[in-house]
């Protein structure tokens, strides 16, 4: 029989290990998260593309650098909200994107000095996803 006072010790320790390997993290999540998360919602995306970006890994697969996603409600739909840019050529180089979780809606903007596109639309945003901060964020 192990002494009390050793007892209390390895159950107080069970304890501490128990909360943190099972606490779920709260991570936050990426642009190139969202292809595992919600495959519609890439088909979506990648529908919108026009054919001339479609070899640009940063636009099609969010493959760039980029800061964690954010989501945003239109049309009571919610979207996953997002800007990616080149890798290593971030300045004036990047696509912001709006894309409904479950898939069915999305709407791009790029913007990139190294392509020359001073600004193209993908998809067909309405007055309400136009006026959502993403496009006023866009460099013009």
């Amino acid at each position: 029989m192990l002494p009390i006072h050793l007892m209390k010790t390895l159950v107080g320790a069970a304890l501490v290990m128990a909360t943190i390997c099972c606490t779920p993290a709260l991570a936050q999540e990426y642009p190139f998260d969202i292809s595992k998360r919600d495959p519609a919602a890439m088909k979506s995306w990648r529908e919108i593309i026009p054919a001339v970006f479609r070899r640009q890994p940063w636009i099609v697969n969010f493959n760039g650098t980029a800061g964690p996603i954010d989501t945003v409600t239109i049309h009571s739909r919610v979207f996953y909200y997002g800007k990616v840019c080149i890798p290593h050529d971030c300045g004036g180089n990047f696509v912001a994107f709006l894309v409904a979780r479950g898939g069915g809606e999305a709407f791009g903007a790029l913007a990139s000095e190294t392509m020359g596109v001073r600004h193209q639309y993908f998809g067909a945003p309405d007055a309400e996803a136009r006026n959502q901060s993403w496009l006023r964020n866009t460099g013009q």
